[in-house]
């Protein structure tokens, strides 16, 4: 469940919600539009179904939720987040007593990450890994150019969402939390995850929208007019409009002629490239996209031409694929994507 951007990437975090009765049928046992249930009733449907089954129904409907994400662009609404990090709770304890623990401990690091969110936000000087945030915050305050204040506070909410040990894993390995997260059990991570998770998207669908239209009216932050953080910021927005693939295929035909030249960076338009062609159904060319095939095995998804991919990585300013994959693999400790 605890996967990167950012690159960064990108993920799988969810929402989901209990039906109103406490009776399940066997095709679709948990749905998502009515929003938490009773705690004690979660628990006897779970004891229902079996411990198994009803975390292979969490994840069904978890995975259904993105894919309408992505396929239709509607946000889960903050019923569908709450009753998520409800039932990934409920999944993750064994009774309503470890439930009320470890959730108010979990709601104890989400008060304190608003704290953080302000302050940083602010401007504020932040630690690592928090330190694009409070640079970018700083940059959208002093900036006189209204544009670029947009992009730099935009970037800022944005990289600030995604700053958590869900992120940080696939590329630092199991283990890695934020300060505000350590000492949560698993359960509670798992409800961080899912309450976090309700953020991004309509977050991304504002960026995206604001962006588009900027790019069109002023063409690409091209790093020798605006600077490379400019350049960094608008790809981030745009590497996250997952919900607007033909946004993202604009968006890459406007970097193709410009990463040669060095006005954006190489790995930007690698990453685009290869995630707007497995969305695309089509082989990547960097092998940036791929999956977690078993613990401690990340693997990519196929390539054009598989004796190619590491000149272009290297064009790009990118490791060699063997070393980016080893790097990956540190951040499975299951299946599933990590992108």
């Amino acid at each position: 469940m605890r996967t990167l951007l950012n690159c960064l990437i990108s993920a799988a975090f969810a929402v989901l919600s209990l039906a109103a009765t406490p009776t399940a049928t066997a095709a679709h046992p948990i749905r998502l539009e009515n929003g938490p249930i009773p705690v004690e009733q979660a628990f006897r449907l779970k004891a229902t179904l079996g411990e198994v089954t009803f975390a292979s129904e969490v994840d069904a409907a978890v995975k259904q939720l993105w894919t309408r994400n992505e396929a239709t662009g509607r946000c889960a609404t903050s019923a569908e987040t709450a009753a998520a990090a409800q039932m990934e709770l409920v999944r993750r304890t064994p009774d309503p007593q470890a439930f009320s623990k470890s959730r108010a401990a979990a709601e104890a690091a989400l008060a304190r990450r608003r704290e953080l969110r302000a302050l940083y936000l602010g401007g504020a000087k932040a630690p690592p890994p928090y330190g694009l945030v409070s640079r970018m915050a700083a940059r959208a305050k002093a900036e006189p150019n209204p544009r670029l204040a947009q992009l730099y506070g935009r970037m800022a909410e944005d990289q600030f969402s995604r700053i958590d040990s869900m992120t940080l894993r696939p590329f630092a390995g199991p283990g890695v939390h934020t300060e505000w997260e350590k000492g949560l059990d698993e359960a509670a991570l798992a409800y961080v995850d899912a309450t976090i998770g309700g953020e991004w998207c309509p977050m991304d669908h504002a960026n995206a929208a604001w962006l588009k239209a900027d790019l069109r009216a002023h063409g690409w932050y091209r790093i020798s007019v605006y600077g490379p953080d400019a350049d960094r910021a608008a790809w981030a927005i745009v590497q996250h409009a997952r919900h607007d693939l033909a946004f993202q295929e604009e968006a890459l035909a406007m970097l193709e002629p410009l990463w040669q030249s060095g006005e954006t960076r190489g790995e930007n338009y690698a990453l685009l490239y290869d995630q707007t062609a497995h969305y695309q159904g089509r082989p990547g060319r960097f092998g940036v996209t791929g999956r977690c095939t078993a613990p401690g095995v990340w693997t990519p998804d196929p390539v054009e031409d598989g004796s190619a991919t590491n000149a272009w990585r290297a064009k790009a300013g990118m490791p060699p694929l063997a070393q980016y994959v080893a790097t990956r693999s540190r951040g499975c400790t299951g299946l599933g994507r990590i992108e």
